[in-house]
């Protein structure tokens, strides 16, 4: 079902009309919105797996980038974003530790940080947080990771690094690379089982494909 209507949906618009003012390409914001979308997902099913707020957990979820593109330095598009949610929240007639613990998840999503560095170009000149996050914000962070590493993402970085245009062994080096990046990943530890179970089989997608690539890359080449 989703978030309850009278939360999600102007949510949601606020969220469509935000992104799609932002001066960028077209493509860059569609892949946006639809992230948010599917974290949203992912985020109520961590919620009703863990006994936690499902339509909170969602919707702040589903706001997570809404400041993608606003950020000075992009490490903070987080803190950005709870900023710009905050006047979206208060028009759903959130009260206050909802949308603390929205806001808070929103900001923390990218680095587990919920305060600006004091030498960020946006630091506002005041803490944004004071207390320590609860399971749901720190699970926000979570469920954006799970789609950072879904299927659709492996097509994108592909893309990214224009690896159709590597040779061969550039390709097979690349993927040792990446298959070592994933090994690093496996430390990262989330709030929730759940999400820690979605997290791994993420990541087992990720290495069984490059792994299985690379093992049809090394068949074409010759001694």
């Amino acid at each position: 079902m989703g978030v309850t209507s009278s939360l999600f949906e102007p949510a949601r618009q606020a969220l469509h009309g935000h992104l799609f003012s932002r001066s960028i390409d077209e493509s860059s914001i569609r892949y946006r919105y639809e992230h948010c979308l599917r974290v949203g997902a992912i985020g109520r099913t961590v919620a009703l797996a863990e006994g936690l707020d499902a339509d909170l957990l969602e919707l702040a979820c589903l706001l997570h980038d809404i400041g993608k593109f606003d950020a000075t330095v992009a490490v903070d598009h987080g803190r950005a974003g709870a900023r710009i949610a905050k006047s979206i929240l208060d028009g759903l007639g959130l009260g206050e530790a909802e949308q603390r613990e929205v806001l808070q998840g929103i900001a923390m999503h990218t680095d587990g940080k919920w305060n600006y560095d004091q030498d960020s170009p946006d630091h506002p000149g005041f803490d944004l947080f004071t207390a320590q996050p609860s399971v749901l914000s720190r699970s926000v962070g979570d469920c954006d990771n799970v789609d950072r590493y879904s299927l659709l993402r492996i097509h994108g970085t592909m893309n990214w690094v224009k690896f159709s245009e590597k040779t061969t062994p550039e390709a097979l080096s690349w993927i040792d690379e990446y298959l070592a990046h994933l090994d690093r990943e496996r430390t990262y530890v989330c709030a929730t089982e759940t999400a820690q179970e979605l997290w791994m089989s993420a990541l087992d997608d990720h290495e069984q494909y490059f792994t299985r690539l690379a093992q049809q890359l090394k068949s074409g080449l010759t001694a």
